[in-house]
């Protein structure tokens, strides 16, 4: 699939959680209303962790209230953790509580990892199958992620190791794998454990990118993720179009230029 001509990224700063949740909700479903508009259809790849979760339920009732059809959308998550899709700690988990549930989202457009059971290296593979089975060569239309203290996206964390479907153990790093959307994270800079990552290679291919941050421990990895520093895996990432969208403390840095 092409990866789109990216444009500049853009900082939009939030006065806290609420309007940042206000503003993410806007942009995703002004994008959502285009893609169904243009195509009929939309992909949108949701983000984990805790910033998300107003920001979710407020697309939810964007897309109650301005009669989106659910059938229409389909999901996917660009990382999970090694649990049950039941498990509180689990990025499904969490999405279908405060999005997919309140949109009573059709199980057949819900494309979980399915991860928890049996060897992750093989549930990377098999979600990857899934990927290309689904876009046949498009691309997805809206990728959502959040950054973290060390600058880390989806699960791609600095100085972890990405465990590819064919065998091969690479550092993660901005070109994982050309080959492979999904790869089995562990070790470096990742929390103990497995996790699951879609990587950088199929994350650029994605029309819209919309970054989540919050917090002042967020202040400098969102700065050398907006300047493009190498070093730092949400830096890696970009869309056709990509908004940094950040609450007013995570955003000191960029406003101290």
């Amino acid at each position: 699939m092409p990866v789109p001509e990216a444009e500049a990224p853009l900082v939009v700063v939030a006065d806290n959680l609420e309007a940042l949740a206000e503003e993410a909700s806007r942009l995703v479903l002004s994008y959502l209303a285009g893609s169904l508009g243009e195509r009929g259809k939309a992909r949108v790849i949701l983000a984990g962790g805790w910033t998300p979760r107003r920001t979710y339920s407020l697309i939810a009732s964007g897309i109650c209230t301005g009669s989106l059809p659910a059938r229409a959308i389909e999901w996917y998550f660009g990382d999970e953790r090694w649990v049950p899709p039941t498990d509180e700690h689990s990025n499904e988990h969490m999405a279908r509580e405060t999005l997919l549930g309140p949109i009573a989202a059709p199980e057949g457009t819900i494309r979980s990892w399915k991860p928890g059971r049996g060897d992750p290296v093989d549930c990377a593979r098999r979600y990857g199958d899934t990927l290309h089975a689904d876009l046949r060569g498009e691309n997805p239309d809206i990728l959502l992620l959040g950054i973290g203290p060390d600058g880390h996206t989806a699960s791609l964390f600095p100085g972890a190791t990405a465990c590819l479907p064919d065998g091969r153990l690479v550092p993660v790093a901005p070109h994982v794998s050309a080959h492979f959307p999904a790869a089995a994270i562990r070790g470096g800079g990742a929390p103990p454990g497995w996790r699951l990552s879609l990587c950088p290679d199929f994350l650029r291919t994605s029309r819209h990118v919309v970054f989540l941050a919050a917090g002042a421990d967020k202040a400098g990895p969102l700065r050398r993720a907006v300047d493009g520093d190498v070093g730092t895996p949400a830096a890696w990432i970009r869309g056709m179009t990509t908004h940094f969208i950040v609450t007013r403390d995570a955003a000191a840095q960029q406003e101290q230029e």
